[in-house]
């Protein structure tokens, strides 16, 4: 199983969200291409990038992901506020890969001309959920399905990577959710885990119910859970 620190930008720096609520956010440092060189040294197998700002739709962090992409040893894969297949193709570049959340699930027609651009190994939707009812938006929105059901219905399409969110628990350091986690898990189709990891038996746990990554976020910067720690848990 691979570990994947994320780094979440807001207006140019790294902060960690409470339940996704901007304003519970604690900021950690102004330069996200440092983070990822840190994490990258202590065996991060991908990073996971978030643009905070256009994912709530009040602006950009492009250029700091793309010169953080652009100096990464690592995969990194995008994600936030990337809403029609160009913007998401554009983040891609050469070989990035891209989360989908709302575009997946509003415009399948977009979000099959991304994979057919990209290939459906860099093409990732992200299904971020509350109790198994999936949320969009920035999670400020229902999105009238279950989580099996998106599953299925985007693993008939084509799509075979997936992130899967439990929003209650992210940046919560409660341990993750692990029954819903297991059911996405038991399809064919490769599942990261994201929300609530917070120690080495976390990432255990997760790679027990057939997890393909964790997603390592306030833990990881509070000094809770190093990577090294979570890769020997990942693969021990």
């Amino acid at each position: 199983m691979i570990v994947v620190p994320a780094i979440d930008i807001m207006g140019g720096s790294v902060v960690r969200l409470r339940r996704g609520d901007p304003s519970q956010r604690t900021v950690y440092g102004d330069d996200p291409a440092a983070f990822a060189r840190r994490w990258e040294s202590e065996g991060a197998d991908m990073l996971h990038v978030v643009d905070l700002d256009a994912t709530l739709g009040r602006g950009s962090n492009s250029g700091a992901i793309a010169r953080l992409a652009a100096g990464s040893r690592v995969p990194v894969e995008v994600a936030g506020g990337l809403r029609d297949a160009r913007s998401a193709i554009e983040a891609a570049g050469e070989r990035n890969r891209v989360v989908l959340g709302t575009m997946a699930l509003a415009d399948r027609g977009s979000l099959l001309s991304v994979r057919d651009a990209l290939g459906a190994a860099r093409t990732v939707v992200s299904l971020d959920h509350r109790a198994g009812a999936v949320l969009v938006r920035g999670w400020t929105a229902g999105a009238g399905t279950a989580l099996a059901e998106a599953m299925d219905s985007l693993i008939a399409d084509g799509i075979t990577e997936f992130m899967v969110t439990d929003v209650d628990r992210d940046g919560m350091m409660a341990g993750p959710e692990l029954d819903l986690l297991a059911e996405a898990c038991s399809r064919p189709a490769r599942v990261i885990a994201s929300g609530g990891i917070s120690s080495a038996a976390d990432v255990a746990a997760v790679r027990a119910r057939g997890a393909h990554g964790a997603i390592l976020g306030r833990a990881i910067y509070d000094g809770r859970l190093g990577v090294r720690e979570a890769r020997g848990a990942a693969c021990p």
